[in-house]
């Protein structure tokens, strides 16, 4: 109870939209950065997740409330984004050098058979 004898009243957090948004779009990142070619949108919901969790953080500390959320979900993105991005950039070298390779075995094909 406080000097008005009401209950005392709890702080809100105005950031725990964007910081729940952060979770779920890290989560998504996470579970697409797995597949070549879909993990072109995990790369682009690591980054918006990175954002909402740095707005949703920043907004919770100017109103003084926990910040595990936000921080769960910055982490999540960034860890998302980090091998969405190297599942891609690795996908796709592999990708270029198999169809080099297939040109060079038609052209060598090509030059005993015809």
């Amino acid at each position: 109870m406080n000097d008005s004898g009401l209950p005392p009243v709890e702080k809100k957090n105005p950031g725990i939209g964007f910081s729940v948004a952060a979770l779920v779009l890290g989560i998504l990142s996470l579970i697409l950065a797995w597949f070549y070619l879909v993990n072109i949108s995990a790369i682009v919901f690591g980054i918006v997740g990175i954002v909402m969790a740095a707005v949703g953080r920043k907004k919770a500390i100017a109103a003084g409330a926990p910040t595990g959320l936000g921080t769960a979900g910055l982490v999540t993105s960034i860890i998302g984004l980090v091998i969405g991005a190297i599942g891609f950039i690795s996908c796709t070298i592999c990708v270029a050098c198999a169809a080099a390779e297939v040109d060079a075995t038609a052209k060598a094909l090509s030059y005993y058979y015809s």
